[in-house]
């Protein structure tokens, strides 16, 4: 287990625990995953800066996660489910959903270094 901005987080292929988000006035638990390939204590300083970033910045975050949504999608309640908050090793954000219309292809929602909306495959 570690300690970091975001709270005590547990691994499981990656440092990993829960988080309360609400979009468009629904609220969501997410998962909040920091990319790991093994239980190591020294996280990325990229990372950890990232994660600062975000709390810091979580509703400037959010607000830009709807405005990415309202662009991408005119019914995004209705398809997209919001599942995993990822910091890569790299620094980089992306929020992680489910797409009801198609399973086997999410999408990711990129917050940092730069905002955009792509397929999971793709982020991945």
């Amino acid at each position: 287990m570690i300690k970091t901005v975001l709270g005590e987080m547990t691994y499981s292929i990656g440092w990993k625990n829960t988080r309360e988000i609400s979009l468009f006035h629904c609220n969501y638990t997410i998962t909040v995953k920091l990319q790991a390939y093994k239980e190591e204590s020294n996280l990325p300083i990229e990372q950890l800066r990232s994660c600062s970033m975000y709390v810091d910045h979580e509703e400037e975050m959010i607000t830009s996660i709807e405005k990415l949504m309202n662009d991408f999608s005119s019914n995004f309640s209705d398809r997209f489910i919001p599942k995993t908050l990822l910091f890569k090793k790299s620094g980089a954000i992306a929020l992680l959903c489910d797409d009801v219309n198609n399973p086997d292809e999410g999408i990711a929602i990129c917050l940092f270094p730069e905002k955009c909306v792509m397929s999971q495959d793709d982020y991945l």
